[in-house]
């Protein structure tokens, strides 16, 4: 198994224990259980064996960390809008280290009216390439949906309102031990899960290389063979 997964695999426990906070907690109880976890992850750096290892998925823990922490202390709007942003970043950027190395042509199918320039031509791709698993595919369809629910509605909307509560409770990527009967709970939750899952598939491939340029010589020799029979 590659080692950074491993590590990464290695807080899900931890991420479980700490991970029953709700809307209703109070500051002083999220803070305390962010700060328990966070210390948990940097025991777990430091006690793996390979420090080299280690240190390459800290990044991806450090920002496993700040996203769930930017969760937490959102509004329930503000945790759908951030979310759903710094998901199709991350898509954006497991696509852009999957491709061939071309920042020129990158930049044009990414900006502006580009091919890829939408949230969900960058879901779609991802899953045409292997690069996501359908479930997550789905579960990325719904977080489309809640970001347009809550980014295109002024009336005051939560995880409590009816709809949302059906949507969230559509995702399938979660992890279910530990985790509350409680929709705000339950988003985080997939939300963590489907960032973890990217980071791993973005740690497991090589980069697509640039074919060599195409060579004629052969064909060319081809048909100076056939010219050379239809003379005769």
């Amino acid at each position: 198994m590659n080692k950074v997964i491993y590590i990464l695999k290695k807080i899900k426990n931890l991420f479980i224990k700490s991970n029953n906070l709700h809307k209703e907690s109070s500051i002083e109880d999220k803070k305390e259980k962010i700060e328990t976890f966070n210390k948990g992850i940097e025991d777990i750096i430091k006690n793996h064996p390979d420090k080299e290892m280690a240190q390459k998925a800290l990044k991806s823990i450090n920002e496993f960390k700040d996203f769930r922490t930017s969760l937490l202390t959102e509004s329930d709007r503000g945790s759908v809008l951030m979310a759903a942003a710094f998901i199709e970043d991350k898509i954006t950027q497991l696509l852009e280290t999957y491709m061939v190395q071309n920042n020129t042509i990158q930049k044009k199918i990414f900006e502006g009216n580009g091919a890829l320039a939408t949230f969900s031509s960058k879901i779609d791709i991802s899953f045409l390439l292997g690069l996501i698993p359908k479930n997550v595919y789905n579960d990325l369809g719904v977080l489309r949906k809640l970001r347009n629910d809550f980014a295109h509605n002024a009336k005051a909307i939560t995880f409590q309102t009816e709809y949302i509560k059906d949507r969230c409770t559509s995702f399938s990527v979660v992890a279910k031990t530990g985790l509350r009967d409680d929709t705000r709970a339950y988003f985080l939750r997939s939300m963590t899960t489907i960032l973890t899952c990217i980071n791993m598939k973005m740690d497991s491939f090589e980069r697509c290389q640039e074919e060599d340029e195409f060579n004629t010589t052969n064909i060319d020799a081809g048909m100076k063979s056939a010219a050379d029979i239809l003379k005769d």
